[in-house]
């Protein structure tokens, strides 16, 4: 019996191992045919194969087999070591048949792109009238959203004037498309988007606000200039080479005019101007050291100027104690700008952020991290992070890219991006340091008004490393060393700022 049972187990095992190796063998033949090969031949940008295009040229972007012959429309393309290219293709109007060919030993690839490049609008869209409210009649309306600019022009791209905060009323005296008219005085005027205001009602003459205490004070980092009024009323700042000018519009008296003000802190002249006949008000404010940073609020009805004091340093180590904000650029869903690789910009921004972080860190200097891992952080939510830790430096770490039309073999390297004028020296220092340690190309110090350079304090920069889309600097943005080497750049870029603007203890 007991021979029978072995036998019987034998004959068993012996069918399911048949049968386990039937199905095996049947399993790898359906991957082997339905799975889908790897390609040799991977474009980046343009995303997709048919795709519309205004410029005169677009760019190839992508990868394929190190060694292999690239063509795109019969022309050779360099490929670099690790498979890169970058090629420039110029269009004609209409449909561009693009053909991309990778060959090599073993595989040969083709790939066809549709481009159709459109020509730019030629219709212009008709400007809408403006409308002009009778003479000396106004509405009455008050800001309904924080930081809301006040525009040169009806226009979303016009130049900002001033940023005002909600609560803020205006006087508004005509209408065009989207936009209310804002009077501030009678030779001057702003533009306002009326989704960002409420309406009150519809006035017969002006509605002015009383200045009745104007007052300095100062903490260990900043100094403050209040001043009380009946209603918030629009003012604008101005950075001058001494200090600060400060507009405030629609007054009918500032009780301050005659006042004398001792010397605060950084403040080393304040002076209050008598309301003019225009219904500005004027201060004057001198600061005994650069401009560090500056900001400007209403507390209910009270303005607040406040200003940053000069930072106290180390002569042998100027960033003990200072407080850096370092944002790494995009993440999460935000992937930045796309290597030939596939490697992305968010991830390269945050590798170099971490490692400034703790180059930073070893000097002794406070660094806030707008993120620290893979994850979406609002834009806006970035320099609030910094403003709201009291930084006083906010570095904003990416890598760059090229709209259709440019040419990626022509325009890269290292660029810095400031807006206000406080910080175009932070901003020359920084790019003259990466230029000189990492070897790139002196892509230039822009003046440009991007969410992570417009706030006033802390002093902000946005930073460019090099190009993704440049095959031999994409080569070293994705390198560890090259990486280290960039946040060393830009620790030694601050220290450089620091001990030429403040003096040392």
């Amino acid at each position: 019996m007991g021979i029978f049972i072995r036998r019987t187990r034998y004959i068993i095992m012996k069918n399911f191992l048949k049968i386990s190796t039937a199905i095996f063998t049947f399993v790898l033949i359906v991957l082997f045919f339905d799975a889908e090969p790897v390609k040799a031949l991977q474009i980046v940008y343009p995303k997709s194969p048919n795709t519309e295009v205004s410029a005169a040229s677009t760019f190839f972007v992508g990868n394929t087999k190190p060694g292999s012959k690239l063509m795109i429309n019969d022309k050779e393309v360099k490929v670099y070591e690790n498979g890169s290219f970058v090629e420039v293709v110029p269009l004609k109007d209409g449909f561009n048949r693009i053909i991309i060919d990778s060959k090599n030993d073993t595989e040969h690839e083709i790939f066809t792109y549709i481009i159709k490049k459109v020509p730019k609008a030629d219709l212009m869209v008709k400007e809408p009238e403006t409308e002009d409210f009778p003479q000396n009649q106004y509405i009455y309306a008050a800001v309904a959203k924080e930081n809301t600019p006040l525009r040169a022009q009806p226009d979303e791209f016009a130049q900002r004037i001033t940023h005002l905060d909600k609560n803020t009323m205006l006087m508004l005296n005509g209408k065009k498309g989207d936009y209310y008219r804002v009077f501030l005085t009678p030779l001057k005027t702003a533009w306002i988007k009326a989704e960002n205001i409420v309406n009150y009602s519809t006035i017969k003459g002006n509605i002015l606000a009383s200045a009745t205490n104007v007052s300095l004070s100062e903490d260990n980092l900043y100094n403050y200039i209040k001043t009380d009024l009946s209603l918030p009323v629009p003012f604008k700042i101005t950075e001058t080479e001494k200090g600060l000018n400060v507009e405030v519009y629609n007054l009918k008296e500032n009780k301050a005019d005659t006042a004398v003000f001792k010397p605060c802190g950084n403040i080393s002249s304040f002076t209050v101007n008598s309301v003019a006949q225009d219904m500005t008000s004027t201060y004057y404010i001198e600061l005994n050291s650069k401009l560090w940073g500056y900001t400007a609020y209403y507390e209910g009805n009270t303005l607040v100027i406040k200003i940053r004091k000069e930072p106290q340093i180390e002569a042998n180590n100027p960033l003990n104690g200072i407080k850096i904000a370092v944002d790494a650029g995009h993440g999460g869903g935000d992937y930045g700008a796309i290597g030939p690789t596939g490697v992305k910009e968010k991830d390269v921004n945050l590798s170099i952020a971490k490692k400034l972080q703790t180059e930073l860190e070893m000097r002794g200097a406070q660094v806030v991290m707008t993120r620290t891992n893979d994850t979406d952080i609002e834009l806006k939510t970035r320099p609030a992070i910094a403003q709201n830790e009291d930084a006083l430096i906010l570095l904003s770490i990416h890598a760059n890219a090229l709209s259709d039309g440019a040419n990626p073999y022509e325009k890269h390297g290292t660029s810095t991006y400031y807006y206000n004028a406080e910080s175009v020296n932070l901003a020359k220092t920084l790019r003259d340091s990466l230029i000189n340690n990492l070897g790139t190309k002196d892509d230039g110090v822009c003046r440009y008004s991007l969410v992570l350079t417009r706030p006033t304090m802390p002093l902000s920069v946005l930073i460019e490393i090099a190009y993704m889309i440049h095959p031999e600097e994409y080569a070293m943005l994705i390198d560890e060393d090259f990486q280290q080497k960039a946040a060393n750049a830009i620790t030694k870029g601050l220290e450089t700022y620091l001990l030429k603007s403040a003096n040392p203890a």
